[in-house]
C-alpha cells in the first residue's frame, strides 16, 4: 500500500458538507492561541478550520463555495507550514491575504480586524500619563477606523476617487 504524506492528503480533501474538516484531521494539527472573550483570559486549543468556514459564512458576503476555497487554501498554508505560534489574529491576517489573493475585497474589508498595531499602542501607552486619554485615544481610534472600513464596505466605487 503506498503511503500518502500529510501534505498530499491536504492536497486531495474534497470539501462537501458544512463540516469540511473530520476530527482526526483536526487533531494532527497545531494549537492556536486565543484570547476566551468570556473569560477575558488566553487559551490554546486544536486549530479547526471549519471555524475559518463559519467566521467567513457569518461575517462576510462570500457564498458557501467562496469560503470553502479561501478556508482551504489557508489550512493547507497552515499545515504545509513551520508557524511555532499560531494566534488567533495570524490565521484572521492569513484569510485576510487569502479574500486578497482571491479578489474578495469586499469579504476582506469585513473580515477586518479593527485597532492598532502594537508598536503603535506601546508607544502611546508610554506616552500617555492619563488613563482617561488613553481611553479616549483608543476609543476614537476604533471608531474611527471603523467608520473607514464601512464606507469603504458600503460604497467601494467612491473609494478611489
Amino acid at each position: 500500500m503506498p503511503s500518502i504524506s500529510f501534505y498530499s492528503l491536504i492536497i486531495k480533501i474534497k470539501i462537501n458538507s458544512p463540516q469540511m474538516f473530520d476530527e482526526n484531521i483536526i487533531q494532527s494539527l497545531p494549537e492556536v492561541l486565543y484570547k476566551d472573550k468570556k473569560e477575558g483570559i488566553v487559551k490554546k486549543n486544536k486549530f479547526d478550520p471549519n471555524r475559518i468556514y463559519d467566521t467567513l459564512i457569518r461575517e462576510t458576503s462570500l457564498s458557501k463555495n467562496e469560503a470553502e476555497k479561501v478556508t482551504l487554501d489557508v489550512f493547507r498554508f497552515i499545515a504545509s507550514s513551520n508557524i511555532k505560534i499560531l494566534t488567533a489574529p495570524l490565521i484572521r491576517e492569513l484569510v485576510s491575504y487569502t479574500l486578497s489573493k482571491f479578489g474578495f475585497e469586499i469579504a476582506r474589508l469585513e473580515n477586518t480586524r479593527i485597532g492598532f498595531p502594537y508598536k503603535d499602542l506601546e508607544d502611546k501607552i508610554d506616552e500617555c500619563q492619563d488613563i482617561d486619554e488613553l481611553k479616549e485615544f483608543i476609543y476614537h481610534g476604533v471608531v474611527d477606523e471603523f467608520n473607514e472600513v464601512r464606507k469603504l464596505i458600503e460604497k467601494p466605487d467612491e473609494s478611489s476617487k
